[in-house]
């Protein structure tokens, strides 16, 4: 817990930090008097007054804002200051509005680019097209008529091109009935596919898997595998002479015999052995110790190549979002599924402080343009909503007043309460023992 408290705080605080110089680093570009620099919002807990603004640490630590004189209210004022203020021509205002958010989105390229330039480890089937390598029995896709070799080239209306966007489609599509385009033997047809709403998330499980080789990569210790003297590297091309074409077939043959010796073909420096040993039962199912681990590879690059796949994964982050913020709008999708609070970014940042600089830069580099997008949308209090405003008394031809805007941003204060509730409500039933949320959600016991 500590860990992932010491990673939000810096996560947050990175990006925070360059979310408001962006809008400082405008306001002093166009000639805009900065009061406040606050980090966190309420009441102010620490600061140093520097060239006429305040660099402040407020009580709560979840944003920040920058008290730009001419701005009109905001987090740092109110109607009756903001009226006694000459406001600052409408283009000043949208561009200190606009850094911050582009700062972010800058930021992410940044970030996404140190990645690429490091090397980030990412599954080798994930910009495979969608072939279906297994489909678990009895799973959704089963009971849609889903077989091994099947292409997805759509889900619920978004157009599948590779295993990665067959998976992101998979998270929001739990506990719905989506549509799914299937091409077999040259024929492309629709199927009616369910998939189950699963963990905490609700992110959806159809029981499809890639085409994965028959490779020994990982043994589990002290296992009827590793004791016959399986290695990793291994290449197991038959199952009492039955032909293994992918690790799957390993399961179909295997687990049949439960407690019975099998013959194992194997591949190994360009030799061929036979391989006998004793499958342990495991709830009547035959298990040999071989973990199912797909490959992964690192994907590095020089600098200018990095810069280029950055833009094009920030790219591809930004439309995956507006498609996840459309379905989450049209019921298509849940909260749960699609956001996180606090207490998961947390949980999230923790993890990647663990797993080492590479996977915090890429953390990094996902939330600050999470951040971005998000501070555009045109809720009142985010900037975005202040630039709803502009356009609007621009299309107007005049400003509103100070107190049509304060109570505007009132509206939307509340409105992000409110989501900020929901949000971390959901957070905590993440993490909740199993029987405190099934006794919340009135599920039974497996």
């Amino acid at each position: 817990m500590l860990i992932n408290l010491l990673a939000f705080v810096f996560v947050l605080g990175v990006l925070v930090l360059l979310h408001e110089a962006g809008h400082f680093l405008a306001a002093r570009a166009v000639g805009a008097q900065v009061d406040v620099f606050s980090i966190g919002f309420g009441k102010r807990l620490w600061g140093v007054q520097r060239g006429g603004t305040d660099y402040r640490i407020s009580l709560i630590p979840l944003g920040g804002y920058v008290r730009v004189v001419g701005l009109g209210p905001d987090e740092g004022t109110d109607a009756e200051q903001a009226a006694e203020e000459e406001l600052l021509p409408r283009w000043k205002r949208a561009v200190i509005l606009l850094a911050g958010p582009v700062t972010n989105v800058v930021a992410a390229v940044a970030f996404l680019t140190v990645a690429f330039v490091l090397g980030v480890n990412v599954p080798a089937y994930q910009d495979s097209p969608a072939v279906v390598g297994w489909v678990e029995p009895g799973s959704p896709a089963a009971e849609a008529g889903i077989e091994p070799g099947d292409t997805v080239v759509a889900l619920g209306g978004d157009t599948i091109a590779t295993w990665r966007d067959l998976e992101t489609a998979m998270l929001t599509a739990g506990g719905r009935t989506v549509t799914a385009v299937i091409r077999r033997d040259g024929r492309a047809f629709e199927v009616e596919l369910s998939p189950k709403a699963v963990s905490r998330y609700g992110f959806g499980y159809s029981g499809l898997l890639p085409p994965l080789e028959a490779v020994v990569r990982q043994l589990v210790p002290g296992s009827p595998a590793a004791k016959a003297g399986l290695e990793p590297g291994d290449r197991i091309v038959a199952v009492n002479g039955e032909p293994v074409a992918q690790f799957y077939d390993l399961i179909r043959l295997i687990s049949p015999h439960p407690g019975e010796p099998v013959t194992l073909t194997v591949r190994r420096d360009g030799k061929t052995l036979e391989i006998e040993l004793v499958p342990e039962d495991v709830g009547g199912e035959g298990k040999i110790g071989i973990a199912l681990v797909f490959p992964t590879v690192l994907h590095r690059e020089g600098p200018l190549g990095a810069v280029r796949t950055a833009v094009l994964e920030c790219v591809r982050m930004t439309r995956q979002t507006f498609r996840v913020l459309g379905k989450l709008l049209t019921g298509k999708a849940s909260m749960r599924q699609t956001m996180s609070g606090p207490i998961d970014i947390a949980r999230i940042s923790g993890q990647a402080a663990r797993s080492g600089l590479r996977s915090v830069i890429w953390l990094l580099g996902v939330i600050s343009l999470q951040l971005g997008i998000f501070n555009l949308l045109p809720i009142p209090v985010l900037d975005g909503g202040h630039l709803t405003i502009i356009a609007l008394e621009t299309a107007i031809r005049r400003d509103l007043s100070p107190k049509v805007k304060e109570r505007i941003l009132e509206v939307g204060f509340v409105l992000l309460i409110l989501l900020m509730i929901v949000v971390v409500y959901n957070d905590i039933v993440k993490i909740l023992p199993d029987s405190v949320y099934r006794l919340i959600h009135r599920t039974p016991a497996r």
